[in-house]
């Protein structure tokens, strides 16, 4: 639905409405232009709208399809779900989790039935069911592995967001959770789950440390992943990677959704379904596509 205060000013542009008191569109659809344009055809009813919004904001937008391009980005941003509040453990926990550390990457379930994941990060159960099937998830750019130099000056510009390429990888190098049928963790723990592997689906050639310092706190340098004397590939061991695209329209689906995609992918499917965790070293476990230092 969209929901408008109306003036006096737009008594012209309203023909259709009494443009002194408020009134609302509602239809049955997703919020985009298109949509919109499809279910309210009346031109007088789009022109009404267009003043009323220009009034209200103060700007001078002239098509129905950028006044409500405008309003159902602020309708998805109204509604939606912090990352932070996934985990509830803080920023430096997030950003430890994302760049391949902290607790939920580097324990192991006990023998005495300490540190069991699905108790451990049981709140990641909690907000699959009862919030990333019905709301927006925001994208994390609070974490330096998606978003590195906010605030900094870089050319002569400011980079105020992360992931310019549009896309985001995740590379897991350990299994933590037996009995999933993923990877290679078995019981018991303390014999059959230490330093054990996913599904192998990757061939990591090579790691640039300076495209990800500020997360993996390594500056420069770089590491191979291959037998420079024999040629021979694929020697870094088992990794499972998954990665995830969206276009530059703020309404497509998967750009809306895009924070929902990366909590699904990182914590859920791939962490409390699977056992999946750990960097590739020198590289965060998970990162916008420029952050990412292996390929």
């Amino acid at each position: 639905s969209l929901l408008i205060s109306t003036h006096a000013a737009c008594e012209a542009e309203c023909t259709t409405k009494d443009a002194t008191n408020d009134f609302s569109f509602q239809y049955t659809g997703r919020c985009t232009p298109d949509t919109f344009n499809d279910k309210i055809t009346n031109t007088e009813t789009h022109e009404c709208l267009v003043c009323l919004y220009n009034v209200d904001k103060a700007v001078s937008l002239t098509s129905i399809d950028s006044v409500v391009q405008s309003l159902c980005e602020d309708a998805y941003a109204a509604d939606v779900f912090s990352y932070t509040d996934i985990a509830r453990k803080g920023a430096q926990f997030d950003n430890e989790y994302y760049s391949g550390g902290g607790e939920w990457n580097y324990e192991v379930q006990t023998a005495s039935g300490e540190d069991v994941l699905a108790y451990d990060a049981s709140r990641v159960d909690d907000v699959y069911y009862y919030e990333a099937q019905r709301k927006v998830i925001e994208f994390p750019e609070h974490i330096e592995s998606f978003n590195p130099h906010t605030g900094k000056v870089i050319n002569g510009f400011e980079d105020l967001d992360g992931c310019d390429y549009n896309a985001a990888y995740c590379c897991f190098a350990q299994d933590r959770q037996a009995n999933d049928n993923n990877g290679n963790c078995n019981t018991p723990y303390e014999y059959n789950c230490v330093d054990k592997d996913p599904a192998d689906n990757t061939n990591i050639c090579y790691v640039d440390h300076t495209r990800s310092a500020r997360s993996s706190h390594v500056d420069s340098g770089f590491s191979i992943f291959g037998d420079l004397k024999t040629g021979k590939e694929n020697i870094e061991g088992p990794v499972h990677c998954h990665g995830f695209t969206w276009p530059d329209n703020a309404l497509h689906q998967d750009n809306v959704y895009k924070g929902n995609l990366l909590f699904y992918v990182s914590m859920y499917d791939h962490m409390t379904q699977r056992g999946y965790v750990r960097n590739i070293p020198g590289s965060p476990m998970c990162a916008c596509a420029e952050n990412v230092s292996f390929f």
